[in-house]
């Protein structure tokens, strides 16, 4: 029986993903509050950064849902 901490470890995207949601989700919502200015480049990071994040839970889930039938 696999940790939560072991499966993090052995999934190296949820690092990656959760480092740019929250290094540049964070500096796009400080850039739009405070300069009411849309950087796309701070968006496009932070948007790939959830997507791989979302991908790696679901991933998790799946093969929860297979070893269980």
């Amino acid at each position: 029986m696999d940790s939560k901490i072991s499966w993090f470890m052995k999934n190296p995207a949820i690092y990656l993903g959760t480092i740019l949601l929250l290094t540049f989700g964070g500096e796009f919502i400080l850039g739009y509050i405070r300069e009411r200015e849309f950087y796309v480049l701070d968006f496009v990071f932070s948007i790939i950064g959830l997507i791989m994040v979302v991908m790696s839970l679901t991933k998790k889930i799946s093969s929860k849902k297979s070893k269980s039938t």
